[in-house]
C-alpha cells in the first residue's frame, strides 16, 4: 500500500471517529431535553485533533448544548421559585378554604 493511501485511510479513521463521537453527543443533548435518564459523558479516546470538514458541526454542537445549559438552568430557577412558593402556603388551614398566590411576583 502506498504512502498516500495510508494517509486517506487514518484521515477517514478520524473522521469516522469523530463523526461518531458527535452523534454520540447530539444524541445525549436531545436527551437532555427529553427527560431521558442521562448517561454520564465519557470522553472519546484516541481521536486526535478534530478534522477540519467536522469543525462546523461541531461548533453547532457546542452552541447547542450551551443553550441547552441555559435553558435548563431556567427551568430550575423556575421550578425552584414555584416550589417556593408552594411551600410558602400554610398547611394547618381549617376548612377547605380557596388558596391563591402569585407566581409571578
Amino acid at each position: 500500500m502506498s504512502p498516500d493511501a495510508v494517509e486517506v485511510d487514518e484521515l477517514r479513521e478520524d473522521v469516522l471517529g469523530w463523526s461518531d463521537a458527535l452523534d454520540r453527543m447530539e444524541q445525549e443533548l436531545h436527551g437532555a431535553l427529553a427527560a431521558v435518564d442521562p448517561v454520564p459523558w465519557r470522553p472519546p479516546i484516541g481521536l486526535g485533533p478534530i478534522p477540519p470538514e467536522l469543525q462546523e458541526r461541531a461548533a453547532r454542537l457546542l452552541e447547542a448544548q450551551l443553550h441547552t445549559m441555559r435553558y435548563l438552568e431556567d427551568v430550575r430557577q423556575t421550578t425552584a421559585r414555584h416550589l417556593a412558593a408552594v411551600r410558602a402556603v400554610p398547611r394547618a388551614e381549617a376548612g377547605p378554604h380557596p388558596v391563591y398566590f402569585d407566581l409571578i411576583g
